[in-house]
């Protein structure tokens, strides 16, 4: 009997039912799930978030070094002889512009500029050019191995009939060397740029055209206005030494020539230095800043430190107003994410206002076209050739100029 009982209040054990199974089971792979994208979504919103930033920052980066390069811009350039400009005859490489610092002048002369910008093209040197828009390439000069220098001599007479053969005398000629870069300031405010090619002895001066490329072809006739003999006469010359300028050269490049298309538009600059006119193997492109696609441009004018007016690369100064009265440069920066963020911009034809007027009227309406059928093979880094399915931002800095500019 005893047995019995104790038997009987055993406690009873059961397992559960298949059903309880099955519920528990749904409910722990339902809470899994839900875990594991919390979790993944987290990761993918922060891996986005990482390279955004990673973007921006590139993009503030690229705006310090613009900075840096136009604030030193024209340092050590003797200005106040040149306030109209310098003829010179610096060539296009064959392989790009690294070895451009100068636009195209009257007759075939080139102004030296120590802070320049004109538009990039579809074709060399730089392979890019969005549709619609100018996207500007950045060149910006220092100066050589004599700062400021004034007039070291003037000019005593010329040697021959023909003015196209660069050949004169000079009162001093003890500071020139061989290779040289010289100064002749004109008659009309600004002045002819040569390289001494020989010393011919009793202060002459030979500078000819086919042993330097720095040499005008035209000499002093290539001058425009052209002077004659007699306004030569006691004009002063700068000698510059022979360790050149220093020279930066910013642009947007995606690939380049045959490759273009193929690589992110991102921002370049090579940085190199004339020297005694000897050849140079043009220095690489280093990279600045991946996921640029445009950068805007203006020059802002103005009297008395107030800008007043801005104007594009190429244009001259508002009326009553000169190089001189260059106060500051406005860059803007259109930057394309890196990472792939779909569903950010809407319509037929997506695009991105980089300026709207609206802070300059003087400035054109810039819209950058969002492209969103590039082909394989030429995606500029787009999945799957649209561009649409990126962040873009605009960075815009306006940069003082600290030093005098030469008249364009």
């Amino acid at each position: 009997m005893l047995s019995r009982l104790r038997s009987d209040t055993r406690p009873h054990e059961r397992g559960f039912t298949l059903t309880e199974l099955l519920v528990a089971l749904v409910i722990s792979s339902l809470a899994a799930g839900a875990i594991y994208g919390a979790f993944t979504g987290l990761s993918s919103i922060t891996t986005q978030t990482r390279a955004q930033d990673n973007a921006w920052q590139q993009a503030r980066t690229a705006m310090t070094m613009l900075t840096q390069a136009i604030e030193q811009a024209g340092y050590g350039l003797p200005m106040n002889e040149c306030g109209g400009g310098i003829y010179t005859n610096v060539p296009v490489s064959t392989n790009g512009a690294q070895y451009t610092v100068s636009t195209p002048g009257p007759n075939g002369g080139l102004f030296l500029t120590p802070v320049a910008a004109a538009p990039q093209a579809n074709s060399s040197p730089y392979y890019y050019s969005p549709a619609g828009i100018n996207t500007y390439a950045l060149t910006t000069v220092t100066g050589g191995s004599v700062f400021g220098a004034a007039p070291v001599t003037t000019i005593s007479g010329t040697s021959g009939k023909s003015l196209t053969s660069v050949n004169f005398f000079v009162r001093n000629a003890s500071a020139f060397y061989q290779n040289d870069l010289f100064l002749i300031a004109l008659p009309n405010s600004s002045c002819l740029m040569g390289q001494v090619t020989n010393l011919g002895g009793a202060g002459n001066i030979i500078a000819e055209s086919g042993k330097s490329t720095f040499n005008v072809p035209k000499g002093f006739s290539g001058t425009d206005p052209a002077i004659t003999t007699s306004q030569l006469v006691n004009r002063g010359v700068v000698d510059l030494g022979s360790t050149g300028f220093s020279v930066n050269n910013f642009f947007i490049s995606d690939g380049g020539s045959a490759l273009a298309g193929t690589q992110v538009p991102s921002l370049y600059m090579q940085t190199y230095t004339y020297l005694n006119n000897t050849a140079q193997t043009p220095p690489p492109a280093l990279l600045v800043a991946r996921g640029i696609v445009d950068m805007q441009v203006a020059f802002g004018y103005g009297l008395n430190g107030v800008v007043t007016q801005y104007v594009l690369p190429g244009s001259t100064p508002p009326a009553g107003m000169t190089a001189a009265d260059l106060l500051t440069v406005e860059i803007t920066l259109l930057v394309r994410s890196t990472r792939y963020t779909p569903g950010h911009y809407a319509g037929a034809t997506p695009s991105k206002t980089v300026w709207n007027g609206t802070s300059n009227p003087s400035l054109p309406k810039v819209v950058y076209a969002i492209p969103t059928n590039l082909p394989a093979g030429q995606s500029m880094g787009c999945v799957q050739g649209n561009c649409n399915q990126y962040l873009y931002r605009t960075f815009t800095s306006v940069i003082p100029v600290r030093n005098d500019i030469w008249g364009q």
